[in-house]
């Protein structure tokens, strides 16, 4: 197997970057979710690791060794794309075993390869089928296994899941997963589902604007993102921002305190809250009326106008209707400078 290391690459698409200077190091055998919203340049970085698009400045690496300009068919490198890439008219057997052909491998040989990649992804009953007979999911698995097959040193997935529904992708993730480990291959993963990447991830690095915004195991990322971009873009639903201010040690919203804050100087800051972290207070509090809900099963997620801006609340118990007043605390809270940079993450007993 092999480490992947980008090393200050620029990529240009018609003259303008796509990706900064980025650095960028993935440890052999590890699984790398690189996320971001669409145009963050994401599958981009994949590209460019893969042989696609060749970086204008800086270097790749796999396992040590200097890559860059070098054909894709010569890196050891897998890849599966959002796009079926399937051969049409060639069932999902020939097409798992067709680059073991391309090598000349003896018959027997891709039978067996082809038959254990088959049952590692439950496709053994599937085999005998064409592309278009295949559901999506089993579809990706069939691209899959057709990468895998070759037991490549670096296996790349760009939104592999994007066109099924959510119980297949649920259910092909967690196949993907177990591959992946069982494999020990080193994988980089490109998808806009944050939640995904969550699920499956060793690491994840948030990609916005063709640069690294954040990289870190995901509970770090979600409990101590570095901006508000990484805040608002990890974590379902979305985290909600009010402007507040630090005064004396202590957070204020619309004059109310939250709690005490670190040692940062007292002015204005961004007070980001996670809908599950607010709670009810029966006096003090801030003050807010809930202007819209959404009921998701054992709980309901509001919208609530609260401290000059809008926030996001989870209930568990007793939901408030729309147009209800209701008094919030917060348990955790986020602070954000001015420029979206994160100085303190604040659990309100004190803790940081």
């Amino acid at each position: 197997m092999a480490s992947i290391l980008l090393d200050g690459v620029t990529v240009e698409l018609d003259g303008v970057p796509v990706v900064r200077g980025l650095t960028l190091y993935v440890d052999d055998g590890e699984l790398l979710a690189v996320i971001g919203p669409s145009g963050s340049g994401k599958s981009t970085i994949l590209r460019t690791v893969a042989g696609f698009a060749p970086p204008v400045r800086g270097d790749i690496l796999i396992g040590g060794k200097v890559v860059t300009g070098r054909d894709p068919s010569k890196r050891d490198i897998a890849m599966v794309f959002e796009e079926d890439s399937l051969i049409p008219f060639l069932s999902a057997r020939r097409n798992v075993a067709f680059p073991l052909e391309l090598r000349r491998l003896r018959r027997r040989e891709i039978d067996r390869r082809v038959t254990a990649e088959a049952r590692t992804l439950a496709l053994e009953r599937f085999l005998d089928r064409l592309p278009h007979e295949l559901a999506a999911g089993h579809q990706q698995l069939v691209q899959a296994a057709r990468s895998l097959v070759r037991k490549p040193s670096v296996f790349l997935l760009d939104e592999p899941l994007a066109h099924m529904d959510a119980d297949n992708r649920r259910r092909v993730r967690a196949e993907l997963r177990l591959l992946q480990q069982g494999y020990g291959v080193t994988t980089m993963y490109a998808t806009n589902d944050q939640e995904e990447a969550m699920a499956i991830a060793d690491r994840i690095a948030v990609i916005a604007d063709g640069g690294i915004r954040q990289i870190d195991t995901p509970l770090a990322i979600y409990r101590e993102p570095a901006d508000t971009f990484v805040a608002g873009f990890v974590g379902s639903p979305p985290m909600s921002f009010l402007p507040g201010v630090v005064a004396g040690g202590i957070v204020r919203v619309a004059g109310t305190s939250l709690g005490p804050a670190p040692a940062i100087p007292d002015g204005p800051i961004t007070v980001g809250v996670r809908a599950h972290a607010w709670h009810r207070v029966g006096t003090g509090g801030i003050v807010a009326t809930v202007t819209a809900t959404e009921h998701h099963g054992d709980h309901i997620v509001a919208t609530v106008a609260a401290g000059g801006g809008e926030a996001t609340v989870r209930f568990d118990d007793d939901p408030p209707a729309s147009g209800a007043e209701v008094r919030l605390g917060a348990d955790r809270v986020h602070l954000f400078d001015g420029s979206g940079q994160a100085v303190a993450h604040v659990d309100i007993d004190g803790r940081t």
